[in-house]
């Protein structure tokens, strides 16, 4: 592709990112307005006790944002690691075809982090630009194992944090919102993936929305700017320099996905919306 049909479509999918932002921002600030709903009496509805009538019906209105809020969530995955596909003198078109022809959402985003620390120290093959006989494991011997490691790291991330919410997205999508069922005819009932829809919440799918975000940095940063040219330092390359920064961002938003503490975070919007009327009256 020439360089204005790249960035014609960079565009394209960048349209795409920004009515996604759009749409998870608009359900997240409706799920944070139900933290906030009172019943007649003035009471927060939250704060009533679980069996009751009015808490049973908004919750189940929260449930219904929040199926919404984790499919906006994964779409919005996709639609990241495809526009980086088109991000500038980063891939080439041979790469950029692999990629996208990838058939499952997770093996974009596995072959995309291998395709692109390959590029990055210039580990792709004369002969294999798609690196798929690259074992990047077995090139301590070439890079040493902080490198390595951080790769395999990266890679441990989002098999633990993006991918088990790729499988969610299919869920929600075909309107398995309260109980889920065996992939792949939804024949069977499975307690299992109920469980997982269930323990979804906005705590956890906003922490994999800032992952996600983080993520696309490091690899834009990780190829773009290869080898030691564009180095911050006299050594460093901003992946390397800048590493640490973004793994102190992705283990906080882990801890959150982990904890994923949803009462305290809605006692904690209905708190301090009690402290600013309170400051208001003062």
């Amino acid at each position: 592709m020439a360089a204005a049909e790249i960035e014609q479509y960079f565009q394209y999918h960048n349209s795409n990112i920004k009515l996604l932002k759009m749409g998870f921002d608009h359900i997240r600030n409706q799920i944070k307005l139900l933290y906030h709903s009172k019943d007649k009496i003035g009471g927060y509805i939250y704060l009533l006790p679980d069996n009751d009538s009015t808490k049973i019906e908004t919750r189940k209105i929260e449930k219904s944002f929040s199926r919404i809020l984790s499919g906006i969530q994964v779409s919005w995955a996709e639609e990241s690691i495809k526009r980086l596909f088109y991000e500038k003198n980063l891939l080439t078109d041979t790469q950029r075809t692999y990629l996208i022809e990838q058939p499952a959402l997770d093996q974009k985003w596995y072959a995309t982090l291998k395709a692109v620390f390959c590029i990055a120290y210039d580990l792709v093959p004369v002969a294999d630009e798609r690196c798929r006989s690259v074992n990047i494991d077995r090139e301590r011997w070439n890079l040493g194992n902080e490198l390595v490691n951080q790769y395999l790291e990266l890679r441990n991330l989002i098999t633990t944090h993006l991918v088990p919410n790729f499988s969610i997205r299919n869920k929600v999508q075909h309107g398995e919102w309260e109980y889920a069922f065996k992939p792949k005819h939804s024949a069977e009932f499975s307690q299992d993936i109920t469980d997982k829809l269930n323990n979804e919440n906005i705590v956890s799918t906003t922490s994999r929305y800032t992952l996600v975000n983080t993520f696309y940095q490091m690899l834009v940063d990780l190829g773009r700017f290869k080898s030691n040219s564009f180095a911050l330092n006299s050594i460093m390359t901003p992946f390397e320099y800048f590493y640490n920064d973004y793994m102190r961002k992705i283990k906080f938003e882990v801890g959150k996905i982990n904890n994923r503490n949803l009462d305290a975070f809605i006692l904690e919007i209905i708190q301090r919306e009690i402290r600013g009327q309170q400051y208001r009256i003062q």
